[in-house]
């Protein structure tokens, strides 16, 4: 692996986790220390990053951890409505057996009660979406959809009170997975769209109930 993806994947791993938080600044010459290399590989990787909006370039401040407000949940949820629900159409049509299979093989992780295994599954929700994606055999929509997961999975770290949907989460996957197995491409896609309504509703029941999602940092 080349240090530049090295960087890459440690950082957008750190993101993705909370363990950088929103509007944590990014120092090139901290990081160059830290892996031992020159700035280049730094600002190849953080270029990357940027292309990703994850990070963002702020004159005078640098490079920082991009801001995740309401209004960016908001149209995140709106965006995924909107691909995710034509990717399920489309990959009723093109899925095969195998995904099929690995599909029902990660929505059968979840054991109620069991903290571990909630948040393995939540982790799991990623793939389980983004497998769905790929089954189309768009690549556009398929990097369309990993972007839009990678910035929703910062939610999960954001201390939002969100109540243990798990067993609703479990029930919406097995009836998605059966429409695509009955290729059923309106189905599928009904199914898609009502997984992530509930998920919006969730989200926004916690920001009403008093969570608070992080302010945006000065920009000067």
């Amino acid at each position: 692996m080349l240090l530049r993806e090295q960087i890459y994947h440690d950082l957008k791993n750190d993101i993705l986790s909370g363990v950088l938080g929103v509007g944590e600044v990014l120092s090139v010459d901290v990081l160059a220390e830290k892996y031992r290399v020159s700035k280049t590989p730094v600002q190849e990787a953080l270029r990357l990053l940027q292309h990703e909006q994850l990070v963002e370039i702020i004159p005078r401040i640098g490079c920082r951890v991009s801001h995740l407000g309401l209004q960016d949940v908001g149209a995140l949820f709106e965006f995924r409505l909107i691909v995710e629900g034509a990717a399920a159409r489309l990959a009723a049509d093109r899925i095969t057996d195998e995904d099929l299979a690995a599909l029902e093989q990660m929505n059968d992780g979840y054991r109620p009660g069991d903290i571990d295994s909630y948040w393995r599954y939540l982790r799991s929700n990623r793939e389980f979406h983004y497998r769905i994606a790929c089954a189309t055999g768009n690549r556009w929509l398929a990097r369309a959809v990993g972007g839009l997961l990678d910035q929703m999975q910062r939610l999960f770290f954001l201390r939002l009170d969100l109540r243990d949907a798990a067993e609703e989460m479990v029930e919406e996957h097995r009836q998605l997975v059966a429409a695509l197995r009955a290729r059923d491409g309106a189905a599928a896609e009904r199914a898609m769209v009502n997984s992530i309504e509930n998920a919006r509703r969730a989200v926004m029941e916690a920001v009403m109930a008093g969570a608070r999602l992080p302010p945006e940092p000065n920009r000067h």
